[in-house]
């Protein structure tokens, strides 16, 4: 049986690649951001947490910077709604941090290493795309669900916008993003989809969702294939 920092530091390569590969109502409350040393390495926090397709008030997470780009991410909880896991996951003083899904049972939750930003809302100040990844550890499957998470201020707060999840789906293996690009209003995402003969590690299939940034909420709208 392959050992967990194994298949986590796959995982955790994986996320870093793909987006390497890339280019309102009030708050509602949620925990604050803890430092490491205070927070459990793999913990769902029982607060309110976004919808599969867009929280429809953005979820504090902790004080936020003037520019995002400041932000400390080793400290930043993300939603695993995307994995079937109910409200925040805290990370310790890795990327890793297990939890337990409502669909596939104990999971490992692994966010990637590199941070997209862009202004949707047209304040100057941009919004962050933060990629997220999970695996299971009972099947040993490294690759079962994946997704970007928004974040964005809300007056001097770091919030969750929404989640966005792969809307190209195949019986093949879990679809991958691999890029996120901003306009105003909206998010384009990238999407490489698997065909009935790819293997693993190379999906062939090429689409775009573009996810509306409407009042204060993040909606999937027109996918296309590209190929």
């Amino acid at each position: 049986m392959p050992d967990r920092p194994r298949r986590a530091a796959s995982l955790a390569a994986l996320l870093a690649l793909l987006t390497l590969s890339g280019a309102c109502g009030g708050p509602s409350p949620a925990p604050p951001v803890t430092s490491a040393s205070e927070s459990p390495s793999a913990s769902a926090s029982p607060a309110e947490s976004p919808t599969a397709r867009s929280a429809a008030r953005p979820v504090v997470v902790g004080r936020a910077p003037a520019d995002l780009r400041d932000v400390d991410w080793k400290q930043v909880p993300v939603p695993g709604e995307f994995c079937g896991v109910p409200g925040l996951v805290r990370f310790g003083s890795g990327n890793e941090a297990r939890a337990t899904s409502t669909v596939w049972g104990q999971v490992e939750i692994s966010r990637g290493l590199r941070v997209q930003y862009g202004d949707t809302d047209e304040d100057g100040r941009d919004e962050a795309v933060l990629s997220v990844g999970c695996s299971d550890e009972v099947t040993m499957n490294d690759q079962i669900a994946m997704g970007f998470v928004v974040y964005t201020h809300a007056g001097n707060d770091l919030a969750v916008l929404g989640s966005i999840t792969p809307r190209r789906k195949t019986d093949q293996y879990t679809t991958l993003l691999t890029g996120a690009e901003f306009a105003p209003g909206r998010i384009i995402v990238h999407e490489k989809w698997y065909r009935p003969n790819d293997a693993h590690c190379c999906p062939s299939g090429d689409a775009t969702t573009v996810w509306l940034h409407e009042d204060g909420r993040l909606t999937p709208g027109t996918t296309r294939v590209a190929s």
